[in-house]
């Protein structure tokens, strides 16, 4: 167990140092259903990217992780390997398992070093490295994967206008409809007041100490799309915890 442990620390520095001069950041990118079982050890996966400007090295080393949403007891690491074939779009890594019991599952996390070809990282391009997105109560995406590739400062802040506006929108409606939901928040910055009542006053501020929590500890929400309503309102109730800067 304690070799194992060194093992995935001495991957995790090696995918975070190797190839600085590169300006090359670790990315996290989800497995499709694409699952194959080359033996007890060994699993093949893969990683589906289209966009012509960012790609996976042949050779890359990659580290697969647990995706918190498919029901996992934790967000420990699975297993690594490498990125062994390239077809297009799609890249497979031969993953050598920790565990012969645990397989990989559509949706886990492989971790990558990628050079993402952008001049400003804030914190959008922040999430994109998480592989966490937001979207509108009523459907369709906020941000895509490429979406940090031409952001700059006026267009984040304009993207953070859009959610704060999506959050007031939600609270509006839910408390017209009398949603069971409305509990009173016990702790943190909006102590003492009702959920939804808050939800329609929160302002860029909040927005951004929220990103700045989930950038801090993506675990539960690194590989999947969430409703920024949703998630933000969980947040807010569980006291608004922040990042200390």
């Amino acid at each position: 167990m304690k070799r194992k442990f060194l093992l995935a620390i001495y991957l995790i520095i090696s995918i975070a140092t190797s190839a600085q001069s590169l300006e090359k950041d670790i990315f996290a990118f989800t497995i499709t259903d694409y699952l194959v079982n080359n033996n007890d050890s060994i699993s093949i996966v893969q990683v589906e990217l289209s966009n012509p400007l960012i790609k996976i090295t042949d050779n890359q080393l990659g580290l697969l992780k647990h995706n918190f949403s498919n029901n996992r007891e934790d967000t420990a690491s699975i297993g690594y390997g490498r990125c062994n074939l390239i077809k297009g779009s799609y890249y497979y890594f031969g993953i050598r398992l920790y565990k012969n019991s645990v397989k990989p599952m559509k949706n886990d996390i492989v971790y990558v070093k990628i050079n993402y070809p952008t001049k400003y990282k804030g914190q959008f391009y922040n999430l994109i490295r998480n592989a966490v997105y937001f979207e509108h109560v009523t459907g369709g995406n906020f941000f895509d994967f490429g979406s940090a590739l031409e952001m700059d400062e006026r267009k984040e802040r304009n993207l953070i206008d859009s959610l704060v506006a999506d959050i007031r929108y939600t609270g509006e409606e839910m408390q017209e409809k009398s949603d069971s939901q409305d509990a009173m928040i016990e702790a943190g910055l909006f102590e003492g007041k009702k959920l939804f009542a808050c939800m329609q006053t929160i302002s860029a501020e909040n927005v951004k100490d929220f990103i700045d929590y989930v950038i801090a500890r993506p675990s539960k929400y690194a590989g999947n799309t969430w409703k920024i309503a949703e998630v933000f309102a969980t947040w807010v109730m569980a006291g608004t915890p922040r990042v200390v800067k």
